[in-house]
C-alpha cells in the first residue's frame, strides 16, 4: 500500500531522489526527426505507482520546497544530457523534402528542456549553475533548454528579466512555456529575450471543435514566424491536429500522438527507434510566399512614409528582414538553413538567383528613397521589384507542387 502524500514522505522522497524526470519526446515537424524531450518531474512513490505532478508539486510549492526541487532536477537532467551524449536518433526516412541538412547548426544532438519558477530566475541561482556547467564544459547550450510558462513571465517581467537575458547571452535557448493562456501583448513579446513559442496544449485540443480555434492556432504560429521565434505545439493528440499543424508551418511538436513522458531508459529506447513520423516544410514554403509578400509592403510603406513624413527615418518603417545579408532576412533564414533539405527538387536550387536579385533590388530602392529620387525613377523600380517577386512566387509555387507530388502521406502510427 502507497505511503499517503504528506510533506514529511514528500522531504524523504526528495532526500531518496524518488522524485525523478521523465522524458516527453520532441519531433521536428519539418523533418519527421526526433530533436529531444521536455523533462517532466514524476514521484516514485510506492512499489508501483508513479504521480503526477498534479498530486504533490502544490504541497512542494506551498512549503517552499520548489527551489531545492529545481536545482536537484536540473543536475539530473545535466547527467541525461551527458549519458545520451552517445544515443544517435534514428533519422527519420529520407523523402525528398527530409534530406539531411546542408549548412545547418553544427549541434545536431538532442536538446532537453526544464521548467522553472520566476523565483529560481528573480535569485540568478539557475542562471548561476548553468554558467558553471557551461564553463566547466559538462555541457553545451544547444544541450539545454529553459522553459518557463507565460503567465508567471506576465506576472513577473521586472523580476526575471535580467536573468532571461543572461541565460540568453549564454547561448541556452529560453521557450515561452503554455502560450495562450497568459494574454501577453503582441508589444511585449518583442520585447523579451524567447526563442520559441510553446502553443498551450488546451489551445491546441480546441482546434477541431470550431474554425475561431483553428485561426487562433494559426495565428500563433505566424506571431511566432513574424518575432523571429520557433513555434511549438504541445498537446498533439490525434493525425488530423499534427497535420494542420505541419500544414501551416509549426515547426516543432510534442503529445501523446508522438510519445507519452517516459523514463529516461524508455526514451533511449526511442530515440534509437525508427520512426515513421511525418515530416514535411510545405507550410514553410507557403509562409515564405508569405515573406515574400511582406517584403514588398514594406517597400511601399517606406516609400509612402517618407513622402508624407518628410523626414520619416526610413529604419523606423523597414522592418529588421530588410537586413544587408540576405541570408539574415526572414525568407532567407528559412532559405539558407532548414529550407536546404529541399535541395533535390531542381526548382528549389532556381530560387537563390532571384532570391538575391529581390533582395538587393529592395535595399537600393531604400538608398533611392533616402536620397530622394523622383517618383518616376522610384516607380520604375517598384515595377521591377514587382516582376522579380512575381518570379519568385511561381517558383515557390512550384515547390510546394513538386512537395505535394513527391511525397504521400504517413502516419506515425499511434
Amino acid at each position: 500500500m502507497n505511503e499517503p502524500v504528506t510533506l514529511k514522505a514528500l522531504e524523504r522522497a526528495m532526500h531518496n531522489d524518488e522524485l525523478v524526470l521523465f522524458y516527453q519526446p520532441k519531433v521536428c515537424l519539418l523533418s519527421g526527426d526526433v530533436i529531444g524531450a521536455e523533462a517532466l518531474v514524476r514521484w516514485a512513490h510506492g512499489e508501483a505507482s508513479v504521480l503526477s505532478p498534479d498530486e504533490f508539486l502544490p504541497m512542494v510549492e506551498s512549503n517552499g520546497l520548489l527551489h531545492d526541487l529545481t536545482l536537484q532536477l536540473l543536475d539530473q537532467l545535466v547527467d541525461a544530457i551527458v549519458g545520451l551524449r552517445d544515443c544517435t536518433p534514428v533519422k527519420a526516412e529520407t523523402p525528398i523534402d527530409s534530406l539531411p541538412p546542408v549548412n545547418l547548426e553544427a549541434h545536431s544532438g538532442l536538446s532537453l528542456s526544464i521548467n522553472v519558477a520566476p523565483n529560481d530566475l528573480a535569485s540568478r541561482s539557475i542562471s548561476n549553475h548553468i554558467a558553471a556547467l557551461l564553463q566547466a564544459g559538462t555541457i553545451q547550450a544547444a544541450e539545454l533548454q529553459i522553459e518557463i510558462t507565460e503567465s508567471a513571465v506576465m506576472s513577473n517581467v521586472d523580476r526575471v528579466y535580467d536573468d532571461l537575458v543572461r541565460i540568453k547571452d549564454m547561448g541556452v535557448k529560453i521557450l515561452m512555456d503554455d502560450f495562450g493562456t497568459g494574454y501577453s501583448s503582441l508589444d511585449r513579446l518583442s520585447q523579451l529575450p524567447f526563442d520559441a513559442l510553446k502553443l498551450d496544449q488546451g489551445m491546441v485540443k480546441r482546434m477541431g471543435t470550431s474554425l475561431q480555434n483553428l485561426d487562433v492556432v494559426r495565428s500563433a504560429i505566424s506571431m511566432a514566424r513574424e518575432l523571429g521565434m520557433t513555434s511549438v505545439a504541445e498537446g498533439i493528440e490525434s493525425e488530423s491536429v499534427y497535420n494542420f499543424l505541419i500544414a501551416h508551418g509549426c515547426e516543432e511538436g510534442q503529445g501523446y500522438f508522438l510519445g507519452r513522458p517516459m523514463s529516461l531508459t524508455d526514451f533511449r529506447t526511442f530515440v534509437t527507434s525508427a520512426h515513421d513520423f511525418e515530416g514535411s516544410q510545405i507550410g514553410r514554403v507557403h509562409q515564405a510566399c508569405l515573406n515574400l509578400l511582406r517584403f514588398r509592403k514594406t517597400l511601399v510603406d517606406a516609400a509612402f512614409c517618407s513622402r508624407v513624413g518628410e523626414g520619416v527615418a526610413l529604419q523606423s518603417v523597414a522592418e529588421p528582414g530588410l537586413q544587408s545579408e540576405v541570408a539574415r532576412t526572414r525568407l532567407g533564414v528559412w532559405y539558407f538553413g532548414i529550407g536546404q533539405r529541399l535541395n533535390a527538387h531542381p526548382v528549389f536550387n532556381e530560387i537563390e538567383a532571384p532570391l538575391r536579385q529581390v533582395h538587393a533590388s529592395g535595399l537600393k530602392f531604400l538608398e533611392e528613397l533616402e536620397r530622394n529620387q523622383t517618383v518616376a525613377v522610384l516607380d520604375q523600380q517598384l515595377a521591377e521589384i514587382d516582376q522579380q517577386v512575381n518570379r519568385l512566387i511561381v517558383l515557390l509555387h512550384t515547390l510546394e507542387r513538386a512537395i505535394l507530388a513527391s511525397k504521400p502521406g504517413r502516419s506515425p502510427g499511434r
